[in-house]
Order: C-alpha cells, then sequence, then structure tokens
C-alpha cells in the first residue's frame, strides 16, 4: 500500500484470510470452503463496527478481486452481494459513498488501510484463540505443518 499498489494489497489481505480460514475450519471436513471463509470473517473482522457489510459480501469481492482483478462476482452480478469499492489514503469513504449511492445503493465502500488494520486486529485475535484453546491450536498445527514444510538444503 506503500507503493500505491491497492490491487496487490487487497488480493494479499483475502489471500491472508484464505490461508486463516483454511487453518481454522472443523476438523470433520475435508475441506474448507465458502462458509468457512464466511465465518472466519464473521468471527475475526466483522465483530469490528468499521467495516459495514455482509460475509457474503465479503466472499463475493474476494471472489472477483482474486480471480478476475474487479470488484465483481458472480454473486454481485447474481444480486446476492453488494459490490465492496475501496478508497485510500486521505480520501473519505463519505464523499465516495455520496457519489456511488447517486447511481447505486448496492454498494459498500471500505477505506483499504481500514480494511488491512481490521485484518491485523482479526489475525492478532485468531492467534490468541489459538493460543488459548488447545484443540485449536493442535489443529491449526497440523494443517499449517502440511501447507508448510522447511526443507534443509543439502549444502
Amino acid at each position: 500500500m506503500d507503493n500505491k499498489l491497492q490491487l496487490p494489497a487487497l488480493i494479499l489481505i483475502y489471500s491472508t484470510i484464505d490461508i486463516c480460514s483454511s487453518l481454522d475450519y472443523p476438523e470433520d471436513k475435508k475441506e474448507p470452503n465458502r462458509a468457512d471463509f464466511k465465518k472466519w470473517c464473521e468471527q475475526y473482522l466483522l465483530c469490528d463496527t468499521r467495516i459495514k457489510c455482509t460475509t457474503e459480501d465479503l466472499y463475493a469481492d474476494r471472489c472477483g478481486v482474486i480471480h478476475s482483478y474487479s470488484p465483481e462476482s458472480n454473486l454481485s452480478k447474481k444480486g446476492k452481494a453488494k459490490l465492496i469499492v475501496y478508497s485510500w489514503g486521505n480520501t473519505s469513504t463519505e464523499i465516495l459513498k455520496d457519489i456511488l449511492y447517486q447511481t447505486s445503493k448496492n454498494v459498500h465502500v471500505i477505506h483499504i488501510e481500514t480494511f488491512f488494520d481490521i485484518l491485523k486486529q482479526g489475525v492478532n485475535k485468531f492467534l490468541d484463540d489459538i493460543k488459548v484453546n488447545i484443540e485449536k491450536q493442535n489443529l491449526v498445527n497440523k494443517r499449517a505443518k502440511m501447507m508448510f514444510v522447511d526443507i534443509p538444503s543439502s549444502k
């Protein structure tokens, strides 16, 4: 974000949520899915009132940003989720909302630096939950070992 690379920053934000929700889905499931992404967002991000959207809106935006580098997704095109538009830097979300709401009420405006701050707080809360919940800690450690393997060099 310091280099004005907002789209790559958003991709990293949504990838971080994907990773965290992939570490945290129920043990009896074979693989994570949309519901696990949404549950993680509900538990760790949307408890912050600075974001005023639904988990469906975030999931739809994630799909649009990661798969087509746009706020549009199949869910938003079908009217099942609102578009999320981002402001950054000194740009006020209120000014952008006022402009956008003249053409569509089907949009949320989020300040990207605020979103990043909320993500950092959410990840810290997730890590705190792992520290105090041994079952969750064991599950996350087991899954992390499957995702990330350190292979020593042969030198």
